[in-house]
C-alpha cells in the first residue's frame, strides 16, 4: 500500500528568524515538520501556518514555499521521497499534529538518515551524497521505517475520518487545541469542551489522547505552566 523506492534526502535545518525561500517545486514528495517556531507555507494544496509539531507532505512536483516567523528561529525536519500512494494526499491539505510516539518514530527515521547520507545536513539539496561506508542495510531500513511511519498515520487518519462522517457534528483536534490556547488563562472544564464542540466526555478524551499522546488534563496544565 505504502512503497518508498528512494529517499532523496533526510535534513534538519535550523532556519534564523524571518528566513523565506522561493517558490520551488521538485519531482519528487517532500516531508515537512516544525520541531520548534512555526512557518507559513504556501503551495498548490494548502496556505496557512504551520506550529509546532506539525506535519504537511507536499506532491511531487507540487510548487510550494515557505517562511518563519520574524520573532524567534526555527526548526525543520524536511525529507525528500518517491511514493506514488494516493493516500499520502491526506497530509497535504491540511498539517497534522503529531504526538510524541509520532515525532519518536521520525527521530528514528532521521538517525537511519545519518547513517545513510553525508554530513552536511542543513544545506539545501535534492540528492544529499551518501555515504561510500553504511552500517549494514541502512537504506532499506531508512525506508521501511518511513513506509512504516507513514501507514501508522494512515490508519489513525481513517480511523478518525470513519468516525467522524458517522457523527452529525464533528470536530478536530486542532479545533480543541486552538480554544485552549486561546483561553487557557480561565477554567475550563470537560463538560464546557464537549458542551461547546457537540460531542461527550469519553469521545473527547480518547481522541484527543490517541492524536497527541496527552491528556486533556495534562495539556491544559501545559500550557498554563508555558
Amino acid at each position: 500500500m505504502i512503497q518508498v523506492p528512494e529517499i532523496a534526502n533526510v535534513h534538519f535545518f535550523e532556519f534564523p528568524k524571518g528566513y523565506k525561500t522561493n517558490l520551488d517545486k521538485h519531482p519528487f514528495c517532500e516531508l515537512i515538520f516544525v520541531s520548534t517556531g512555526e512557518i507559513f507555507v504556501q503551495s498548490e494544496s494548502f496556505t496557512g501556518t504551520m506550529r509546532k509539531k506539525e506535519l504537511l507532505v507536499h506532491s511531487a512536483s507540487c510548487a510550494h514555499a515557505f517562511s518563519c516567523q520574524k520573532k524567534a528561529g526555527t526548526t525543520l525536519i524536511i525529507i525528500g521521497f518517491q511514493c506514488d500512494s494516493p493516500k499520502l494526499s491526506y497530509f497535504s491539505s491540511k498539517p497534522l499534529l503529531l504526538n510524541e510516539t509520532e515525532i519518536k518514530q521520525l527521530a528514528e527515521i532521521v538517525k537511519e538518515g545519518r547513517n545513510v547520507f553525508a554530513p552536511p545536513y542543513n544545506v539545501p539539496v535534492y540528492d544529499m551524497v551518501k555515504k561510500k561506508t553504511q552500517p549494514f542495510g541502512s537504506e532499506q531500513m531508512l525506508r521501511s521505517l518511513l513506509e512504516t511511519f507513514f501507514i501508522g498515520l494512515i490508519r489513525k487518519y481513517e480511523f478518525f475520518e470513519s468516525n467522524t462522517t458517522s457523527e452529525k457534528n464533528s470536530f478536530t483536534i486542532q479545533e480543541i487545541i486552538d480554544y485552549i490556547d486561546g483561553n487557557f488563562k480561565e477554567k475550563i472544564s470537560l463538560d464546557e469542551l464537549a458542551f461547546l464542540f457537540h460531542t461527550n466526555r469519553s469521545t473527547l478524551c480518547k481522541k484527543f489522547h490517541i492524536s497527541t499522546g496527552l491528556t486533556l488534563g495534562d495539556y491544559i496544565k501545559a500550557k498554563k505552566i508555558a
